[in-house]
């Protein structure tokens, strides 16, 4: 104790001492000390986009226990009525994040505020209607989501507020229902989280139509949340259905679509279907409703392609497109993977691969080298344009299934024709002309009925003949009757082992390198540079 006290003496003597070194030094206050004031930080808030609805399952009141389905059944109810609602207008906002204002602002410096973000200035112009903002700009304007939660307890007004901080809820709709002989009464509140302001809504229906008679309920809720007044809104594209319509980066159904329920403001409006280019425009609904038709154009998936050579002149096929000559600037072609092939007279064939990219440019240019294309590339199955005998090989075996389907589908309408015929001929044997002779009155009946029925068989069997001699037919009992379907199966067949032949070569060097001599022979390459056989590579994809 002592000790202690023996120090705390000694620092007070000690800071006496010390005070003639501080006299005339200037003393400051701590923002002079930092310079403070010299700093400018621009004020910035950040407002909450979306909010959350939670529908909780309402409260059995009757003690009737076989009453329970109805806790969950009229949260089903309620969600059913209110999941279409995507968007909801708020005057009062919410800040997400502020930042203040620190230090003079010089006068005409504006801060610079990043998408979402404002100042006070703005926002009173905002609330005072001198900024005219889409809707998807205007922080006034929130998402919603809806969720149900029918599998939780039914809570009561002392537990709603923990149950709706479990889930995140802004809003949250709650209540009971009891029975009453044959009358169900049901209170619902919403309870919004933002100043933990609850609004009640009461209904009575009957037992027997207590969901279908739940609706004003609903609607009265619908109103509330919505926050302002809506406008109608109609889309169409013509004789195309089934088109999604996105508002403000929100999807709010298909083509052809009907809403009542938009809130009044200029939303953005996007309209996609598969197939088609999107239509991208903006609709106001602040003075009256709006009916769109947009008639959406074909996906034309096309890109660009800009093509040069050296020298110029050459002409220029995408696969087997011929596209023109020498320099060639922004050629809409299809999009994809693809052989451009450079010819030019007394120059060899230059082939290159190419990706086209959606709505982008592609860029090629090729260097030519003088010589004959016949003695450069000395495989032959390159040279025809830019198919291969191996391409015509399978081309050529396609069509050979294609008459093959035609032979089955002509066989097929031949067997129909004498099956469509077969229930009204009796007379297909002895047995049955004799039984017809028996069953008939007389001769006369006899001889018409016979005739009759010799006369539909003869039209089918001329019409099986016919189908017949389309497809031809073979097999091991009928032997082979020919037809055009199978004339058409052996010329393919033929043709596609003819190609395959025509493509064997002692060569296996890939399009776009010259075939050279094994090693240790060396040729010139196109670019000025020796190739080995090893170099002969051409990796693009097609």
């Amino acid at each position: 104790m002592k000790l202690l006290f023996l120090r705390k003496l000694s620092a007070f003597v000690l800071l006496i001492c010390s005070a003639p070194f501080f006299v005339g030094t200037p003393t400051y206050a701590i923002d002079e000390y930092y310079r403070f004031p010299e700093y400018s930080s621009p004020e910035k808030i950040q407002f909450e986009k979306e909010r959350k609805l939670c529908i909780f399952p309402l409260r059995n009141l009757s003690g009737d226990s076989s009453l329970d389905f109805y806790s969950s059944g009229y949260a089903s109810v309620l969600y059913s009525g209110l999941k279409s609602l995507v968007q909801i207008y708020d005057e009062s906002l919410i800040p997400k994040s502020i930042q203040h204002s620190f230090g003079p602002n010089p006068s005409g410096v504006k801060p610079n505020l990043r998408e979402g973000e404002w100042d006070y200035t703005g926002l009173e112009k905002l609330k005072k209607g001198e900024l005219s903002l889409n809707v998807s700009r205007d922080p006034r304007y929130l998402i919603l989501k809806v969720q149900p939660y029918e599998t939780e307890t039914a809570p009561d007004e002392g537990f709603i507020i923990p149950i709706s901080r479990k889930y995140d809820c802004f809003y949250s709709t709650y209540g009971e229902f009891e029975k009453k002989g044959e009358e169900i009464r049901i209170s619902i509140r919403i309870r919004s989280s933002k100043d933990g302001s609850k609004k009640e809504f009461s209904h009575k229906t009957s037992v027997r139509r207590s969901y279908q008679e739940l609706s004003p309920v609903t609607e009265e809720i619908r109103k509330t949340l919505l926050g302002k007044h809506t406008k109608s809104l109609s889309v169409k594209t013509g004789n195309q259905y089934d088109s999604l319509v996105f508002l403000d980066g929100n999807y709010i159904g298909k083509t052809p679509l009907k809403r009542n329920d938009i809130l009044s403001g200029i939303h953005d409006v996007r309209i996609t279907k598969n197939g088609y280019s999107d239509w991208i425009g903006q609709v106001d609904l602040r003075e009256s409703p709006k009916d769109l038709d947009i008639v959406l154009e074909k996906d034309k998936k096309e890109g660009f392609l800009s093509v040069d050579s050296d020298p110029q002149g050459a002409k220029v096929y995408l696969g087997s497109e011929y596209l023109g000559v020498t320099p060639l600037v922004k050629v809409p072609v299809k999009i994809g993977w693809n052989r451009l092939r450079f010819v030019l007279g007394d120059h060899v064939d230059q082939f290159k691969g190419v990706e086209i990219k959606k709505g982008e440019v592609s860029e090629v240019k090729a260097r030519l080298k003088e010589g004959e294309s016949v003695s450069y590339y000395r495989n032959k199955k390159y040279l025809f344009l830019d198919h291969t005998y191996d391409d015509f090989a399978i081309y050529s075996l396609y069509g050979s299934l294609f008459f093959y389907a035609g032979y089955y589908y002509f066989n097929l309408r031949a067997d129909q024709a004498l099956e469509n015929a077969r229930p009204m001929v009796q007379i297909t044997n002895f047995a049955a002309l004799q039984e017809l002779q028996q069953s008939s009155p007389n001769f006369q009946t006899f001889a018409l009925s016979y005739f009759y029925q010799e006369s539909i068989y003869n039209d089918a069997k001329s019409k099986s003949d016919y189908f017949r001699s389309i497809s031809g037919r073979f097999g091991k009992h009928q032997g082979i009757h020919g037809g055009l379907m199978l004339y058409g199966i052996g010329t393919m067949l033929i043709l596609s082992a003819t190609f395959y032949a025509l493509g064997l070569d002692s060569e296996t060097l890939e399009v776009g390198v010259a075939p050279v001599k094994t090693m240790p022979t060396f040729v010139r390459g196109l670019e000025g540079q020796y190739e080995t056989e090893s170099y002969a590579k051409f990796n693009m994809k097609f």
